[in-house]
């Protein structure tokens, strides 16, 4: 790993946990993704509960997208055990993404992200919500 600042070492971690996600989602167990999930805590500063309900969380989505459905109530199951603050913020980040996927937010959603936001002083969240929103209202607007 020399050579490499602490941040390229995270993104790799990172990456490889999306690869792990994705590879173990259909009916697999997660061992590997977890196992990485943990070393992120551990090594990249992220919240244990944050990362492991995260990654049971998509886990669950790859294993439904592949239709693994017992795999994905497993995954499902799994996310939920761990703190409700964690749980809320991975559903907030799912819904932030699948908005900057479609280029908007719905009103509520938008909304409910901005008090998530300011509760946890997450201003990077804040940011985003607010550029999505703009580009929405900008892209809609009626010319009078």
């Amino acid at each position: 790993m020399s050579g490499l600042s602490g941040g390229d070492y995270v993104t790799q971690q990172i990456r490889a946990l999306a690869q792990a996600v994705r590879r173990e989602g259909a009916g697999g167990v997660g061992t590997h993704s977890f196992q990485l999930a943990e070393h992120l805590a551990a090594e990249g500063g992220v919240h244990r509960g944050d990362i492991l309900t995260a990654t049971a969380t998509l886990l669950a989505m790859t294993a439904w997208c592949d239709g693994e459905v017992e795999a994905a109530g497993r995954f499902a199951e799994l996310a939920g055990e761990h703190d409700e603050e964690s749980r809320e913020l991975v559903t907030h980040l799912l819904r932030l993404e699948a908005g900057a996927d479609q280029g908007w937010l719905p009103e509520a959603q938008a909304e409910a992200l901005l008090e998530y936001a300011r509760r946890s002083r997450r201003g990077d969240l804040a940011t985003r919500v607010r550029a999505l929103a703009g580009v929405r209202r900008g892209r809609h607007r009626r010319e009078d």
